[in-house]
């Protein structure tokens, strides 16, 4: 009788430890496949970032990650991937319409800003970038990485755009992006909201006078086919979210969340070189396709920049961010 409760209790002891070894040898046989979308072309250095990322989250996983990419708005438009992969039916997405991912995003897209792509990137790798993202797990999302998703420039067929004053009663087409609303409210122009992929028809049937986009994605698009002038401006940095379903990461084990989180940022990184050293490249596709461009006088610049401080006080007293966090972001961009 005595052997037969020490043989039982012997069992009651081993049987749990058999079965977590046999559920981390079937965890480390298990592949996990992320249907990740996007809107870009395959042309784009988004999808050539993202191809990088494929290969490199691959091989460092053994093959347990499998990364199938959908470009080109496959999926739906950017507000129905963002959903589909908070519902989980879609693994991943890069791209915009940030309000949707987090409203904390928005911080990142306060007009006139950023000087440069490193400025942005100096906030996005700090403590405070880290809260930015975080703030995504609110919402579904395991926000992985923040990279520049280009510094945008403002075309139109209507008349060059100098000051402000010539902005008034433009209709262009902006994506559904709040503070980009509000900017071109601020500047005197009609924000016409028109998804990503009928742009270039909106500006050809004159549906929009004008639109507003990085010079890669307005190469990308061919929207300077059907565009007569362009100023640069770089009236905003976008940032580039890189996310996953929260509740996928989260069933990851954490060997490949630490490979899904590394692939991540090496896309940040490779779509960060890819548009600085394509600038050129698209600037001259777009002047040699006819576009007039205009650079505005420091003075000139100054008029848009005095027009659109009331952008800030909105989202402040919106809640979206608070004024300390303005001056924190400030602070870490002029290295104090």
């Amino acid at each position: 009788m005595k052997k037969t409760v020490c043989l039982l209790l012997c069992l009651v002891l081993v049987m749990p430890m058999l079965f977590a070894q046999g559920k981390t040898e079937a965890d480390a046989q298990k592949v996990y496949t992320i249907k990740l979308g996007h809107a870009s072309t395959t042309e784009s250095t988004r999808h050539k970032a993202l191809l990088e990322m494929e290969k490199f989250v691959e091989a460092e996983s053994g093959g347990r990650l499998q990364v199938e990419i959908y470009p080109g708005a496959q999926l739906g438009d950017e507000t129905a991937m963002i959903e589909a992969m908070k519902l989980g039916t879609q693994e991943a997405f890069v791209g915009g319409v940030f309000a949707s991912q987090t409203p904390m995003l928005e911080i990142y897209l306060m007009p006139f800003f950023f000087p440069t792509q490193a400025d942005l990137m100096k906030v996005s790798r700090s403590p405070l970038g880290d809260k930015i993202r975080a703030t995504a797990e609110k919402y579904g999302i395991k926000m992985l990485a923040v990279g520049d998703g280009g510094s945008r420039q403002i075309t139109n067929n209507i008349r060059p755009i100098r000051t402000p004053a010539d902005m008034k009663g433009l209709k262009l087409r902006t994506p559904p992006l709040e503070s980009i609303i509000k900017s071109m409210e601020a500047l005197g122009a009609a924000a016409v909201s028109i998804p990503y992929g009928d742009t270039y028809m909106a500006l050809k049937t004159n549906v929009a006078d004008g639109q507003e986009n990085p010079l890669a994605n307005i190469g990308d698009m061919k929207f300077h086919e059907v565009q007569k002038y362009m100023t640069m401006i770089d009236y905003q940095f976008h940032p580039e979210p890189f996310d996953v379903n929260l509740d996928f990461y989260n069933s990851l084990p954490k060997d490949l969340q630490k490979v899904l989180e590394e692939g991540a940022w090496l896309y940040t990184d490779k779509q960060n070189e890819l548009r600085r050293n394509l600038n050129d490249y698209y600037y001259n596709m777009i002047v040699s396709g006819g576009v007039k461009v205009y650079v505005p006088t420091d003075a000139e610049r100054q008029q848009f920049i005095s027009a659109v401080q009331p952008v800030y006080d909105y989202f402040v007293n919106k809640g979206i961010f608070t004024k300390a966090d303005l001056d924190e972001m400030r602070r870490i961009v002029e290295g104090k």
